[in-house]
């Protein structure tokens, strides 16, 4: 009978390919950004993270050797990946087993659980109450379980390194690069422990009773640990900090508990579907369009009264599962090139229906819930961005713009007039600095009121923003041809979205507050923002 290879102890030892291959792995939200990036400062290395639709990887998972082997041994010297998500689907073993022929190191890294999940509640990917279920916890113990088993069976090839090590005494990550023969800088900086400070009492006791044997397994087999002088003061500062905390007792705790599980069960009035809101015109809603990670394979199709439809594109938007696991349409900043050079990727709706409620005066409302994630490393450096945009497509103006700025961390509105005569003009509003920022989901409401002097305002999250009055000389040419174009505006391709959508409602006419305070209260129940 044959030997499965997890079970032969020596058999990583004999690689017949000369390329070497590194791979970073962890349960996610434990660190795994951070060490990649800091291992990727060597310059003899090759770099891949992982990605939805790269050369290595679809889906954030590996491409089969077969389609790799070429890439591998054609790329310079060593070469780094980060195929985390691979331990959803089998283990470091059988991982180990298809890449026998290269020589492969891996460098695992684990992190205290409570401060996991609550990076995963912060990313919305987990409700506040689901922080702590069974689930959630039972795979958190099965990927690091995956280290520990290859440790017992190949130790030299696998380096496990705890998160708040890293962060707490360089000396560790200079000891680990040594072990790779590496040379590079360390991007761990203090860790603020925002799970321990934030996280209920009883969700904490419930998380820790499920993972301790885990984590002390994962501590007793750590290959480098930080020195004893730090850890010894470490400890007397920890126990000085907690003497002179007053801490809630079990029964207190319970109660809060229950207080705040009450506010998340209190029976509310019922919320409303945008569907079931006078003045719908237009109702993207990702949740209903993507129901897996992957390139869109078919017309999008926009949930509102006239179910407009936008083609396929080129370098179009992925689906990709992330609000509470929910459906999110996808531009991948990796695709910058692609985008800028070929095809914008943009989704174009509506063409033959009419948007000219964005320039005849009679007002509209605009709800977009959108996490922005822009290039801004060299040498694309960008900093600005269009969500989308409602104009003609052969023309500048008249045209509405919602688009995001990385410069101040808000999202902003412009519309720009097409008059008659005279140049076009443009009114502009912005949310509060620093109340959109990158890789945060925001709520961003804009209001323009009926009237040629009608209120133009802006919001993020409810918190109110600019709010200003178009003038009477504010008029626009009612436009032929407009469309709303999603993802940015081909036109200007340095500007294009980069991130993820999750929904965009416009609606004719300015929402009572009964009405807008109903669809916020849906998105904000259905997202649990």
């Amino acid at each position: 009978m044959r030997v499965p290879f997890w079970q032969q102890p020596c058999a990583m030892n004999v690689p017949t390919r000369s390329h070497e291959l590194i791979m970073v792995m962890g349960a996610q939200r434990s660190g795994t950004n951070v060490l990649f990036s800091s291992l990727a400062t060597d310059r003899t290395l090759s770099a891949f993270p992982e990605d939805i639709d790269s050369a290595f990887y679809c889906n954030f998972l590996l491409r089969p050797l077969r389609e790799l082997a070429a890439l591998i041994e054609r790329a310079p010297g060593r070469i780094l990946l980060k195929p985390i998500t691979e331990t959803g689907r089998r283990s470091l073993a059988e991982l180990a087993e298809e890449y026998r022929s290269f020589p492969l190191r891996f460098v695992w890294i684990y992190r205290d659980p409570v401060n996991v999940f609550d990076s995963m509640r912060r990313e919305r990917w987990l409700a506040p109450n689901e922080i702590d279920q069974p689930a959630h916890i039972g795979g958190w113990r099965k990927h690091n379980e995956y280290a520990l088993q290859f440790q017992q069976q190949c130790p030299e090839q696998i380096a496990i390194v705890r998160y708040e090590d890293l962060c707490f005494d360089r000396a560790v990550f200079r000891q680990l690069t040594r072990w790779l023969g590496l040379d590079c800088n360390s991007y761990f900086r203090k860790d603020t422990a925002q799970g321990r400070k934030h996280v209920g009492v009883v969700a904490q006791r419930n998380i820790d009773a499920r993972t301790s044997d885990t984590l002390a397994a994962l501590d007793a087999a750590r290959t480098f640990s930080p020195r004893r002088a730090l850890l010894l003061k470490r400890r007397i500062v920890t126990y000085l900090r907690e003497s002179l905390t007053i801490h809630p007792t079990a029964s207190e705790a319970g109660r809060a508990e229950a207080d705040a599980h009450s506010q998340i069960l209190r029976v509310a009035e019922p919320a409303r579907p945008p569907s079931a809101v006078p003045g719908l015109h237009f109702w993207l809603n990702s949740a209903a369009i993507c129901h897996s990670n992957g390139l869109l394979t078919t017309d999008v199709v926009e949930c509102g009264p006239y179910r407009m439809v936008a083609a396929r594109p080129d370098n179009g938007p992925y689906g990709l599962l992330s609000l509470l696991y929910r459906g999110t349409l996808f531009y991948p900043h990796t695709k910058t090139e692609e985008r800028r050079r070929g095809a914008s990727g943009t989704l174009c709706f509506g063409a033959g229906h009419d948007w000219n409620f964005f320039f005849d005066n009679n007002g509209f409302t605009v709800f977009a819930l959108f996490r922005p994630n822009l290039p801004c490393y060299p040498p694309y450096n960008q900093r600005h961005c269009t969500l989308f945009r409602v104009g003609p497509r052969s023309i500048a103006a008249p045209a509405f713009f919602l688009a995001w700025d990385g410069l101040t961390n808000s999202s902003s509105a412009r519309g720009v007039s097409s008059p008659q005569q005279g140049l076009p003009q443009t009114r502009a509003i912005s949310t509060q600095p620093q109340s959109h920022r990158p890789q945060e989901w925001a709520l961003i409401t804009v209001q323009r009121a009926e009237g040629a002097n009608g209120q133009f305002s802006i919001s993020a999250n409810g918190i109110l923003g600019d709010s200003i009055n178009f003038a009477e000389g504010f008029s626009s040419h009612p436009g032929e041809g407009c469309v709303l174009e999603l993802g940015g505006f081909t036109a200007e391709p340095a500007e294009l979205f980069y991130g993820k959508v999750a929904e965009i409602i416009i609606f004719k006419g300015t929402l009572g507050s009964d009405d807008s305070s109903a669809i916020t209260r849906y998105l904000t129940e259905k997202h649990r923002l």
